[in-house]
């Protein structure tokens, strides 16, 4: 019997390069502050039925588990108002040099969030450094969650970002490219 040997396209990464959030309508949402992305599958677990009798084990009915989407954790560095908006809800309001005030939804009313893309980018890195090209890792269906502050003396703040993404049945939970640039809007 041959054996077929396949060549692994692999790829040496590095850092948050960037986060982009990408609405329905296409409003585009781009920061480079966050300094880690942790993510996490959401699974329902199936139950196994296993059949005993007087403690003998006699058939076990392995259950698949389903993946319903990912947790998307993202600690960030600077505290940034549209995301609180887009993220909670609520009403920003801009003012004059740069000031703004930002009101979440009231207690007990209904949120109407905008569900969203959120696009990472991670650095592709060669023996000789960045390569200029991007790892880039799409995940659809995506809303935000609450945004709690915490401070700290003598440290500067930084904050989670939690993203939920729960794509639609037949829908994949995320898409991953090599890309050649990191999105316009970032400078």
């Amino acid at each position: 019997m041959a054996e077929t040997a396949v060549t692994l396209n692999q790829h040496a990464l590095s850092d948050v390069a960037c986060v982009e959030i990408v609405t329905e309508d296409d409003k585009s949402y781009t920061f480079v502050t966050a300094s880690e992305v942790g993510i996490e599958e959401v699974l329902d677990e199936g139950d196994e039925q296993t059949l005993k009798i007087k403690n003998v084990l006699y058939a076990n009915r392995k259950a698949e588990n389903t993946l319903l989407g990912h947790n998307l954790t993202f600690t960030d560095n600077l505290m940034c108002p549209e995301l609180l908006e887009l993220f909670q809800g609520g009403t920003l309001t801009p003012g004059e040099s740069g000031k703004f005030t930002y009101t979440p939804p009231a207690i007990g009313t209904k949120v109407t969030k905008k569900k969203f893309t959120c696009n990472i980018y991670t650095c592709e890195v060669s023996t000789d450094g960045d390569t200029g090209k991007y790892i880039k890792v799409s995940y659809p269906s995506s809303e935000g969650t609450s945004v709690p502050f915490t401070f700290k003396d003598g440290e500067y703040y930084t904050n989670e970002y939690v993203i939920k993404s729960r794509p639609a049945k037949n829908v994949a939970p995320y898409t991953v490219s090599l890309v050649d640039a990191l999105p316009t809007t970032v400078a």
